[in-house]
């Protein structure tokens, strides 16, 4: 019996541990559950309880096509032909009709018939007469339209994108790459064929319409400066275009706070509406805008047509910007991105005044109301880890036993900071009395509070931290460097589930940064990773066989962070199992040596 009950439970652990396997898929699981082709999707949104594209707010369904057409070559066969219909042509649901538009830019393809019928005529022609708007307006503004086959009419598809839950879809189609435009590729626009579903009902059809075509057609302007652009920057450019050509829809702002209530995630993470990243980072042009002229934007889309891409990998953004920003405008991104924290704050913007009080303010990681300040008695403590190109704020309520404040900071390699003092309303900058690492309010019992600005301007470092305190203690720092450029990879889970958009290498990179940043040991873990895994994440890459294995030996940290309670009872399981094989196999010991002495007696 007991025997039999050893065997059950090792089976039992077995099976805990196997079955989750089948969430680490490779690639292909990606995008076919971003698609909702895969029959799992529905399982693995239920097991492992992860964020998905259905639950976010309606976007733009650029940044998946373009990834899909950017990785299609890792795509198994079968994959292959499952999602060949998402880069090809629509096919509208009822008879296709044409019209063009007055200018004779665009062709608008239509159907009045099905799912994609439209509501009228007379809105085919609004859509026709809107993109007309919209050329002239980027026209006006020096930037190069967007190419088409043979100089043909540009087309856009009118069909029913809300069950995707998407404003508009912005395709690549064919390289039509010129000595001045090595990289340019044409392009076709889905657009919803009527604005008036449920997603959209904060704006009337026209607004919706308005702000789309000029977001959508943003990208096909960007695909004809390089198809090789950073999605991160490319949805930051046409959202802050939307304002640009009709600034009374301001849809835009809805994005800020998604960001600002986040600001420890770095200025590029890949776009989503849930986080800010792309989208929200909007506002970071319009003060490069403020600061340069937004011919420096434009400037930075010209800059990158001028770069390659061997590897046929989209080019980071953040060095063109500190590129030109170094060369032509003698300031760096370091600064702007420093100079840019400080006006989250004191929000201090020159254009769009009316819309001033649409940005969202600044949101503290902490609020402190109780002193001293210290790592030993605060909570939350004083202390914080930041990736690269991010920022956090920390509160100061005054208090009248405190009538004078001094914050005392120990800071790493690319870490900068800032103490604000507002009072009765109005904004100062409190200036360092040694070189940053203290600051002194002498009638802090009198302010409206104090705040203090902890970020990391740099893509040096990785992970940079700093702590603080109003009775001068500190802790030791450390900044972990970028390696090879890549600040956010986790290489060997990167190689493992074939691209670093893979859920698990999302959750793997979230587990990095929440929980092993944020401590010594932990930093040092990652900084010995990323000094020794590069090698054999690329000997992992270059062989499916040992991408197999190496998920499936991935499988149970993925459960473990998802599930704790599940691992740490598997855990248990399998302690209790050996500790009874270990004592049935001391008993047997025992019996067969009681067996041999009974026997010599």
């Amino acid at each position: 019996m007991n025997c039999f009950s050893t065997r059950i439970s090792l089976i039992l652990v077995a099976l805990i541990l196997f079955s989750t396997s089948v969430f680490a898929g490779p690639l292909d699981d990606y995008y076919l559950q971003q698609f909702d082709e895969s029959k799992s999707v529905q399982l693995q949104k239920a097991v492992l309880s992860l964020p998905t594209d259905v639950q976010e707010a309606a976007r733009c369904g650029m940044p998946l096509k373009h990834g899909l057409k950017r990785d299609w070559k890792l795509l198994e066969l079968s994959t292959q032909k499952v999602l060949a219909k998402q880069l090809a042509l629509p096919v509208l649901s009822g008879t296709e009709q044409t019209i063009v538009s007055p200018s004779g830019r665009f062709k608008i393809h239509y159907t009045v018939t099905g799912a994609d019928a439209v509501p009228s005529l007379a809105w085919v022609q609004t859509v026709a007469q809107t993109f007309d708007d919209v050329a002239v307006s980027y026209i006006a503004l020096h930037w190069q339209l967007a190419p088409t086959n043979s100089n043909s009419a540009y087309d856009v598809y009118l069909e029913d994108l809300a069950p995707q839950r998407y404003y508009g879809v912005t395709n690549s189609d064919l390289a039509v790459s010129t000595p001045s435009r090595q990289n340019a590729y044409t392009s076709w626009i889905e657009l919803d064929n009527n604005f008036t579903d449920s997603i959209y009902r904060n704006y009337t059809p026209l607004q919706s319409l308005q702000i789309t075509a000029a977001h959508e057609y943003h990208h096909a302007i960007q695909y004809g400066y390089s198809y090789y652009f950073d999605i991160w920057y490319a949805e930051a450019t046409s959202t802050w275009m939307e304002d640009e050509l009709y600034d009374g829809v301001n849809q835009l702002y809805s994005y800020i706070p998604t960001w600002f209530s986040q600001s420890t995630l770095s200025l590029d993470i890949s776009e989503s509406t849930t986080t800010g990243g792309g989208y929200g980072r909007w506002i970071f042009n319009r003060y490069l805008a403020e600061k340069h002229t937004p011919a420096m934007i434009r400037s930075a889309w010209e800059k990158l047509a001028d770069i390659s891409s061997p590897g046929g990998s989209d080019i980071p953004m953040t060095p063109v910007l500190d590129s030109l920003l170094s060369s032509t405008y003698a300031t760096s991104l370091s600064t702007d991105f420093m100079g840019f924290a400080r006006q989250v704050y004191m929000r201090n913007w020159i254009t769009h005044l009316a819309e001033t009080d649409k940005i969202h303010v600044y949101s503290p990681d902490a609020t402190y109301v109780s002193y001293p300040v210290n790592g030993t008695v605060s909570t939350p403590s004083p202390s914080v880890t930041l990736p690269h190109y991010s920022f956090a704020y920390y509160k100061f309520a005054p208090s009248s036993s405190v009538p004078a404040l001094t914050i005392t900071i120990a800071k790493s390699s690319g870490i900068q900071t800032a103490v604000f003092r507002k009072s009765s309303g109005v904004i100062t900058e409190i200036i360092s009395t040694n070189g940053g690492n203290s600051y002194t309010d002498n009638s802090f019992s009198n302010a409206d509070e104090v705040v203090l600005l902890i970020a990391n301007i740099t893509s040096n470092y990785e992970s940079a931290n700093a702590n603080f305190s109003t009775d001068g203690t500190t802790l030791a720092v450390t900044a972990m460097p970028t390696v090879s450029g890549s600040a956010a990879t986790c290489f060997i889970a990167t190689a493992a589930y074939g691209s670093y958009l893979h859920p698990q290498v999302q959750l793997l990179r979230n587990f990095r940064d929440d929980y092993l940043l944020t401590n010594a040991p932990g930093r040092a873990f990652v900084a010995l990773y990323y000094r020794c895994s590069p090698p054999l994440a690329d000997f992992i890459a270059r062989h499916p066989y040992l991408r197999a294995v190496t998920r499936l030996a991935l499988t149970p940290l993925v459960t473990a962070i998802v599930h704790p309670l599940l691992a740490l009872f598997s855990l248990l399981l399998f302690g209790c199992t050996v500790l009874l094989l270990r004592l049935q196999r001391r008993k047997a010991a025992s019996l067969n040596a009681t067996r041999y002495i009974v026997r010599d007696i």
